[in-house]
């Protein structure tokens, strides 16, 4: 039996009327027929007794039409589905987050997208912008936020969140530079540095030392490479070194350490990374949430300052 011939037997047996039926399927009396006797050549019973009248389900049509109906309805529930799913508004979708990024924007459109996309399952997960990387070029999340520099495989496309935050400058609450409100780059020079590991984000570790060679005029004395909460326990402990930390790390604050802008401020970029050979609608939608979201954030994300690059 075919789904389009049980489709008809339904609508027969509910409309009682093959006229109203055919009517509703848009189809001719003569096509909704043969659907009918082709599943009563297949069964080899009689389901209905039409009459100039009525039509009325014989006993075996009786004991047909349950089952026939659960099979209808399962099917208008699976076109349903794969219907949204095509249209962007159902299915799964993979949201990787950037540890310690800008916590507040990232969760700003996923919360948008889950309130226009409320039928998408959305599974997270978080970690740094090389592991996020390596999740989508794999298949294993379908879209992650990043922060630029970073070095993008050819088979990733980027979107821009328009966000620039600044690098934030991270002391003990006594050592000198802690005076001071905003702190220059170039008396960073021959101070002891804490960066953020190579394997978190190697473009960007390299970038950063790029730029504090630059600003300093001088070779850097790196201290260490340690994670964001190793590097304000060491900042802390030691109190002569200073680490470079991320501005949403620094917001969240940490005990005896205090943070001051650089003057002028290395500035990195947030961005939404994903494969550009990915066809999903969800992630297109999420992608056009992203670009509301963010168009609507420039001017308090925005900062003057260097981007590193």
């Amino acid at each position: 039996m075919e789904l389009r011939q049980l489709r008809a037997f339904v609508e027969v047996a509910t409309s009682e009327h093959f006229g109203r039926a055919a009517s509703s399927m848009k189809i001719t009396q003569p096509a909704l027929t043969q659907r009918i006797q082709a599943i009563e050549r297949e069964v080899g019973v009689q389901l209905l007794i039409r009459s100039a009248r009525e039509v009325r389900l014989t006993h075996a049509g009786e004991a047909l039409l349950p089952y026939a109906k659960s099979l209808v309805q399962l099917e208008d529930r699976a076109l349903s589905e794969l219907g949204d799913i095509a249209a962007g508004r159902g299915g799964r979708l993979r949201v990787a987050y950037l540890l310690h990024g800008d916590v507040p924007l990232q969760g700003k459109i996923v919360v948008k997208f889950r309130g226009e996309y409320p039928h998408i399952e959305i599974g997270t997960s978080a970690a740094h912008a090389r592991s996020n990387l390596d999740l989508l070029s794999s298949g294993e999340t379908d879209v992650a936020f990043i922060e630029l520099p970073a070095e993008v495989p050819r088979s990733i496309a980027l979107q821009s969140v328009r966000c620039r935050r600044q690098l934030m400058l991270a002391l003990s609450l006594d050592h000198p530079l802690a005076r001071l409100e905003r702190v220059p780059a170039a008396a960073l020079r021959g101070v002891p540095l804490i960066l953020n590991p190579a394997s978190e984000n190697p473009a960007l570790n390299a970038a950063l030392k790029r730029w504090l060679t630059r600003v300093t005029g001088t070779h850097l004395t790196v201290a260490a490479e340690e994670p964001a909460d190793q590097a304000l326990e060491a900042v802390a402990t030691t109190g002569s070194a200073v680490a470079v930390v991320n501005w949403w790390r620094a917001s969240v604050g940490a005990a005896n350490v205090t943070f001051r802008p650089l003057i002028p401020a290395p500035l990195v970029e947030l961005a939404l990374a994903h494969r550009s050979d990915d066809p999903m609608p969800a992630l297109k939608n999420l992608l056009t949430v992203a670009a509301e979201v963010t168009a609507s954030n420039v001017n308090e994300s925005e900062h003057d300052g260097d981007l590193l690059s």
